[in-house]
């Protein structure tokens, strides 16, 4: 005689296999969070960099300083530059060009015009073309560069030397701690 099977193990059965079937998939191709997952978001990278002109000329390095500190996510770096960051590891070296929207771009208003005479009581002389000037408007300290002199006015741009510029950065990350949220 033929012993009868309850038919609930069979389907209780048959979702255990189901079960770990998916268990499998999930920890070969989803294996989560490890140390050797690359950076994100709260996440605290040191790096060495080096920045350079389209024509070789170097503008910013870290080279012979401390480590730049960026907290992913925060958004307290040139925009592109924390872009290029995401994903990477300790050790992981990388050369990525910015076009100027990414990084610097050129804000044509940061070109102020200012009456010639209001310029020579500030500094005390005659302005003179290239000359850089620091100038305080009663809250913030701005360097700019004359770039025109007319009868009656100067023309100073405010804007960064790097504006406008296509910017090359070669990186390396010292060190990535994970979560940390800042490094201490």
């Amino acid at each position: 005689m033929a012993k009868k099977i309850n038919p609930m193990l069979g389907i209780v059965g048959g979702l255990f296999a189901v079960l770990l079937l998916f268990a499998i998939i999930a920890v070969v191709f989803y294996p989560g969070p490890t140390t050797h997952e690359g950076a994100v978001d709260g996440d605290t990278l040191l790096i060495r960099y080096k920045g350079t002109f389209d024509n070789g000329t170097v503008f910013d390095s870290n080279e012979n300083s401390q480590p730049y500190e960026v907290l992913l996510g925060e958004h307290k770096s040139i925009p592109g530059f924390e872009k290029e960051l995401y994903g990477m590891k300790a050790g992981d070296r990388k050369t990525f060009r910015l076009a100027p929207e990414d990084a610097y771009p050129y804000e044509p208003d940061a070109v102020v015009t200012f009456e010639k005479d209001d310029v020579i009581e500030g500094l005390g002389s005659e302005p003179v073309v290239g000359e850089e000037i620091v100038y305080f408007n009663g809250y913030d300290m701005f360097t700019g560069i004359i770039v025109e002199v007319t009868e009656t006015e100067v023309i100073i741009d405010f804007n960064l030397p790097v504006a406008g510029h296509y910017l090359t950065f070669e990186i390396t990350i010292l060190e990535l701690h994970k979560g940390s949220g800042g490094h201490h």
